[in-house]
């Protein structure tokens, strides 16, 4: 009994070890160092760009397909170098476009962004990612939730009217900044 229970261990031990050795040369795919060679010629995946729509998507309003713009609003470096200008335009489309019902159902909206175009030719991938989220909520002053939970409060004897109240819309209003991410790290030609 204990020669199988050690032949088993070994095989385990064995395994792992294997499991191990393979983890230790998996290919890297994460993102590209920063170092004296890159500096100023990455833009890293996660790099925030803030921008404003040029017109105004909203689900009260808009369809599957529809087409919108934005521009950049701030400079965006790569090291020493600004490697996407503020006034750079950009375009993309409504994916999903639900409205906000009754019963308060808040609307849905799913909007991808196509690639950055530079100067030079290089695309720069970018969408509305979880970071860039935190970077818009880190801007505001804190009074937007408060002010939403006084909105949200409810008599007790005013609940049906509450429940057949229409849900919100979710609109992305024209020349409000927000932020997109580089989702995919980009070099720029030299």
């Amino acid at each position: 009994m204990n020669m199988r229970h050690l032949i088993t261990l070994c095989a385990a031990m064995a395994l792992l070890t294997l499991g191990m050795a393979g983890q230790a040369t998996a290919i890297e795919h994460a993102s590209t160092p920063q170092n004296d060679e890159t500096r100023d010629s990455l833009i890293g995946e996660g790099t925030l760009v803030k921008i404003v729509m040029l017109q105004t998507v909203s689900t009260a309003h808009c369809s599957v397909g529809d087409k919108f713009t934005f521009r950049v609003v701030d400079n965006v470096m790569a090291g020493s170098r600004v490697a996407i200008p503020a006034g750079t335009t950009g375009s993309g489309k409504v994916s999903v476009c639900k409205p906000a019902h009754g019963g308060r159902q808040n609307g849905s909206l799913k909007v991808d962004f196509d690639p950055i175009l530079l100067g030079d030719g290089t695309q720069v991938d970018v969408a509305i990612t979880r970071d860039s989220v935190v970077a818009d909520a880190n801007e505001k002053n804190g009074t937007a939730p408060a002010l939403e939970d006084i909105a949200n409060m409810m008599v007790p004897g005013f609940f049906l009217v509450d429940f057949l109240r229409k849900g919100d819309d979710v609109t992305l209003a024209a020349n409000q900044p927000f932020h997109l991410a580089v989702t995919e790290d980009t070099f720029l030609s030299q």
